[in-house]
């Protein structure tokens, strides 16, 4: 539901006045005075229809009866001087003009909210998501969002979900038509999911996706496919690959071993949701690869798990992941390779910070930045990142990133092969 627009007449006039944040916050008491005239005759239409709507509150409403709304007349009733109006007779020049009175309005859109936050329960993040828009309408302030039921009954429904689900199931579930999330409600949902989800990381949308097109990379960062990838809407194939001597158990099946598999091993998604790391044995290394082409090129290793990242890992990987430093020696050293710009860095510091605390950098040293730029390897750095890039806290890669700030160049992963 849109804004009620406000009718050309002084009930009009009065009104528009008086929406104010302290009116819908139903802080503004007492009286307003109106001594505009130019003004009010512009709004209305001239002093002809100004002067015989003054008269009509004057005589025909229960305001004007009851001195709530004067008008000071001059020159034998035939001009005006100004209007004074008591705040507590807007919702009968409402009911006059047949708009909602804003301050109304605001109650009800508090209650309705309310309403909606109440079938979350105890999810923290959405809460305050809620809490968020519940402020600033008991403030006053004007939240069209909160008009928007079909909004909350999309977040809500994503809060519930448990199992990973298609794109289009979920639009059919939710308004029943399988194309109008992606239509109306995708960006919507994931500008509320960048502000409060918890598995947002702020450097998401800064990365390429690996495989796709230019056009298709740009479109996935624009759309936020990573964020509902994270909450378990799938928009495209999602799996998880490796190639290494990693064994593992579905459900409570057999051991599946795959160091047989040199070639490396893809699961879906929902094979990870019922597996479980079992062995790694012989395990000295593991090694996380962000782009696809340098990940194909390792050569199957017995003693080496190498593990294709793409990006940033759902949290059905991580917990999966998770569980391999329970499996592994104490001395299995952990390395993660990828870009030399501000994706790769955000990336590496994530898995170390959510999978792998002893996770070290591979070839992302500045010796390795230096030796990639002879070969005319280097990507200029896009103004926009680099300011990013230059609040960003390092860790590991913090000589990398001074470094990449005096070249004012990138590299991708890809060059180093």
């Amino acid at each position: 539901m849109g804004k009620t627009p406000i009718k050309h007449t002084l009930a009009g006039y009065i009104i528009k006045k008086t929406d104010t944040e302290g009116y819908r916050s139903g802080k503004l008491t007492g009286e307003k005075h109106f001594n505009k005239i130019t003004e009010m005759m512009e709004f209305v239409g001239g002093r002809r229809k100004l002067i015989d709507q003054a008269r009509f509150i004057e005589n025909n409403t229960q305001a004007g009866h009851d001195g709530k709304i004067r008008i000071s007349w001059i020159q034998v009733n035939s001009d005006i001087k100004k209007i004074d109006c008591d705040v507590s007779s807007i919702p009968e020049l409402c009911r006059i003009e047949g708009v909602e009175d804003s301050r109304a309005k605001q109650l009800r859109l508090i209650e309705s909210v309310k309403q909606w936050k109440s079938e979350v329960g105890d999810c923290d993040w959405i809460c305050r998501y809620y809490d968020d828009i519940l402020g600033r309408l008991e403030a006053g302030k004007s939240v069209t969002e909160a008009e928007e039921d079909m909004r909350f009954k999309c977040i809500n429904a994503i809060t519930r979900i448990k199992e990973p689900v298609w794109e289009r199931v979920f639009s059919a579930n939710v308004f029943k038509d399988s194309k109008k999330f992606e239509k109306c409600y995708r960006q919507k949902m994931v500008s509320i999911l960048t502000k409060y989800s918890p598995y947002y990381e702020k450097d998401m949308e800064d990365y390429d996706t690996e495989g796709e097109e230019d056009d298709a990379k740009e479109d996935k960062k624009k759309s936020g496919l990573e964020i509902l990838k994270m909450h378990g809407i799938m928009s495209y194939a999602q799996t998880m690959e490796w190639k290494g001597p990693l064994s593992y158990r579905i459900d409570d099946t057999c051991v599946i071993d795959t160091s047989k598999q040199i070639y490396g091993t893809i699961i879906n998604t929902q094979t990870l949701e019922h597996a479980s790391p079992v062995s790694l044995a012989g395990c000295k290394r593991i090694m996380t690869i962000e782009n696809k082409a340098n990940y194909e090129s390792m050569q199957y290793d017995e003693n080496t798990l190498y593990v294709f990242c793409h990006g940033y890992f759902t949290p059905k990987e991580v917990y999966f992941l998770k569980k391999l430093s329970l499996i592994v020696s104490k001395e299995c050293e952990f390395l993660h390779w990828g870009d030399m710009d501000f994706g790769g860095i955000s990336i590496f510091l994530f898995i170390k910070d959510r999978i792998f605390e002893k996770l070290m950098p591979y070839r992302m040293g500045v010796a390795d930045f230096e030796e990639a730029l002879k070969k005319d390897a280097g990507i200029p750095l896009k103004a926009s990142t680099r300011e990013k890039l230059q609040k960003k806290d390092a860790g590991l890669l913090a000589e990398l990133k001074e470094a990449i700030l005096e070249s004012d160049k990138t590299i991708e992963q890809e060059r180093l092969l």
